[in-house]
């Protein structure tokens, strides 16, 4: 026969103290005083049995499970990330992860599972890794109708009523920009912004970029140069584009490129041609998907993508919403900023 399971009411017997005591010990209740004294008691007691918190009970009383729903690609690198930030914040909250991915299903079908879980009162709220350009309505109606608290990392850029943890694309174009232009650097003229893309149709994300890059630009007073390469089974043809520019026979301008892992080839091309990268070429990277900065020689100097401290502020949104009810802040925009990484191609 199993041991006979240690309660509440054995805590409370050997502390001399209430069952409400006890909950109020382990639970910090407001309102109700506990002296220092019965508190250590009470902690005593429960080290004493080795006493652990029935969560199915405490489920059933509180209708909280204690759990959050992150859903996202677990192949990808920057769902990793997000997870990383998710499950700093749950720890401190007293939180826990149940990871969800879409896997071989069709998204919708995964996603519909979510909802089951939280009628299912196995999760109390649900953050989703999207694109930068998501925004599935009939999902975010169907959340907003079960009353979840939702978050979506990336999505709903441009939608109202869905609360969304954004980056900040326009400050991180901006704040790269500065970097390659800073005092004591060679002002030769207005770096060259490329877009290295997977596809014809550009995301949200990469349209706020280079619009920040030729605002930037035109502030300045100086002429914006953009240009597309496609990366086409992992590869980006940069040697034409740069035999142009040496062709031009003037210093070459500084590069800014809108994914880091356009760069890896952009070096072996450079290398190549006999350009030396921070020095006869000064490249930076509008993101750090790849971890770039660590991976490149010359190191990579690169504005970085909050993610992990987006998963924290998501979390943080979800629980306020679970707090004051999903109106309290369900269709807000909390924007971060990026993270500068300086190395020594810039």
């Amino acid at each position: 026969m199993g041991k006979k399971r240690v309660t509440s009411h054995d805590v409370a017997r050997l502390a001399g103290v209430s069952r409400s005591v006890v909950s109020a010990v382990l639970n910090d209740t407001p309102g109700i005083g506990v002296s220092a004294e019965t508190r250590e008691n009470v902690l005593a007691a429960i080290r004493e049995l080795n006493y652990h918190v029935d969560a199915q009970a405490r489920s059933m009383k509180t209708g909280r499970s204690l759990s959050l729903a992150a859903f996202g690609d677990t192949r990808h690198p920057l769902f990793m990330r997000l997870l990383e930030g998710m499950q700093r914040e749950c720890e401190t909250q007293g939180y826990h992860i149940l990871l969800c991915s879409p896997g071989q299903r069709p998204d919708g079908e995964a996603r519909d599972e979510l909802v089951d879980l939280y009628h299912q009162r196995k999760i109390d709220g649900i953050v989703t890794l999207d694109g930068t350009s998501y925004r599935d309505e009939a999902w975010a109606a169907k959340v907003s109708e079960a009353g979840i608290p939702y978050v979506s990392v990336e999505g709903y850029a441009e939608t109202e009523g869905v609360c969304s943890v954004l980056a900040d694309y326009k400050g991180s174009v901006e704040l790269a920009l500065d970097y390659l232009l800073r005092a004591g650097t060679p002002q030769l003229q207005a770096p060259l912004y490329a877009e290295v893309y997977h596809e014809s149709t550009r995301s949200w994300a990469e349209r706020t970029r280079r619009d920040a890059y030729t605002g930037w630009c035109s502030e300045r007073g100086m002429s914006p140069f953009s240009f597309r390469l496609p990366e086409r089974e992992g590869r980006v043809e940069w040697e034409e584009w740069l035999l142009k520019l040496a062709d031009a026979g003037k210093p070459l301008p500084p590069l800014l490129v809108n994914w880091s892992s356009g760069i890896p080839d952009l070096y072996r091309a450079a290398h190549k041609l006999g350009l030396r990268i921070g020095e006869d070429l000064r490249v930076m990277a509008a993101d750090n998907t790849i971890q770039g900065h660590r991976l490149s020689l010359p190191s990579l100097s690169c504005v970085e993508i909050p993610y992990v401290g987006m998963g924290e502020e998501a979390v943080r949104r979800v629980l306020k919403q679970l707090e004051g009810g999903t109106a309290s802040g369900a269709a807000g925009k909390i924007w971060l900023p990026a993270v500068l990484r300086a190395g020594e191609s810039a």
